[in-house]
């Protein structure tokens, strides 16, 4: 059977449901929630290139550079927590509904259709922040095994817990007394999830999951702050957590051993080194088939993928046109399943 994994960049969210913003969109948005924030004065100290881009920034606020004092570090801190928190909250602001009232795209629908009738053979690596991918497998999966008791948590590889399991009303969660069959596709959330969270003190701190149901009480997430990290690999409590390094560790073994890969609305910007290594050390024994899904046309996107894949072979077949993820479900994902001679 072959190993087929997806890596998604935000181009994939927006290309389901166009709320979800791009890296500009996501900037301007966290700024205008900053203006309510007592740090905004900080905020206008940075230097202007830095907040250019609000990952750069979270970046350079998280990185313990040099010249820095003690103020500044405090500074930036407080700063960064503020962001950490508005981005979890425009996320989970986009995703805050069971799956009984979740209502997906159809282009969302028929993603989440052809990735569940072969699940076993399909792994999703994502850079994003959102829950929009679990929500859109987990509402498909319960509307075709509506008996089936699943959670998020069957799509972490890593063992991410329940947060209702902190509530002062405690109980079981009804989640764990059974294991999905067919297996889920596992879904790796390199820069973190807007519905996780942790204590934020240590390297091995639980990571906890928010579902979102009737079962998790207002005051589930006292004390804890959004599991959210930057996309540039530094030495900080974030990239040191285990589960961090389970994860990327995990991606290399998809990417080195997979068949196909389907990296879609990513564009691999140059600040984001780590990933840009992540495929290079991958790729010194194998040579999968790798597809690029893009609105994005193939001289825009050619010059950072050159970069990252030398002369490898990319197939820009779905690239460059309006409903790119759109025809790549129609052409390639619905391709041998029953819902290939329906029209989207």
């Amino acid at each position: 059977m072959a190993k087929k994994v997806f890596f998604l960049g935000a181009g994939f969210s927006k290309a389901i449901n166009n709320h979800y913003p791009l890296m500009e969109e996501l900037t301007q948005q966290v700024f205008d929630r900053l203006e309510k924030e007592s740090v905004r004065k900080h905020l206008d100290e940075i230097p202007l290139q830095v907040k250019q881009n609000i990952e750069n920034l979270l970046t350079y606020l998280s990185t313990d550079f040099p010249w820095k004092t003690d103020t500044s570090k405090y500074a930036n801190l407080a700063l960064y927590s503020s962001i950490v928190k508005i981005l979890s909250n425009i996320f989970v602001g986009l995703a805050h509904q069971e799956y009984s009232s979740f209502h997906p795209s159809e282009t969302g629908e028929n993603f989440a259709k052809g990735i569940l009738w072969n699940s076993v053979s399909y792994n999703f690596i994502t850079l994003n922040y959102d829950v929009l991918l679990e929500q859109l497998l987990f509402t498909i999966r319960k509307q075709q095994n509506p008996n089936e008791y699943i959670s998020y948590q069957d799509f972490y590889p890593y063992p991410v817990e329940w947060i209702g399991l902190r509530s002062t009303n405690g109980g079981s969660f009804w989640g764990r007394e059974k294991r999905p069959f067919p297996p889920m596709p596992q879904i790796l959330k390199l820069h973190g999830s807007a519905n996780w969270f942790w204590a934020g003190i240590t390297p091995s701190d639980v990571l906890y999951y928010r579902n979102w149901n009737a079962n998790e009480k207002d005051n589930v997430e006292m004390g804890l702050k959004p599991y959210i990290i930057p996309p540039v690999l530094d030495k900080n409590a974030l990239y040191n957590h285990v589960a961090i390094h389970a994860l990327w560790q995990r991606a290399a073994d998809l990417i080195k051993y997979a068949d196909e890969i389907y990296i879609i609305g990513f564009s691999f910007p140059q600040t984001d080194v780590a990933v840009k290594y992540l495929f290079q050390s991958a790729f010194r024994k194998s040579r999968p088939h790798i597809y690029v899904v893009n609105t994005a046309s193939k001289r825009k996107l050619a010059l950072n993928y050159s970069k990252v894949f030398g002369n490898t072979k990319l197939d820009y077949t779905y690239t460059g046109i309006e409903n790119a993820l759109e025809q790549f479900i129609q052409k390639h994902l619905f391709k041998g399943t029953m819902y290939e001679t329906e029209k989207i």
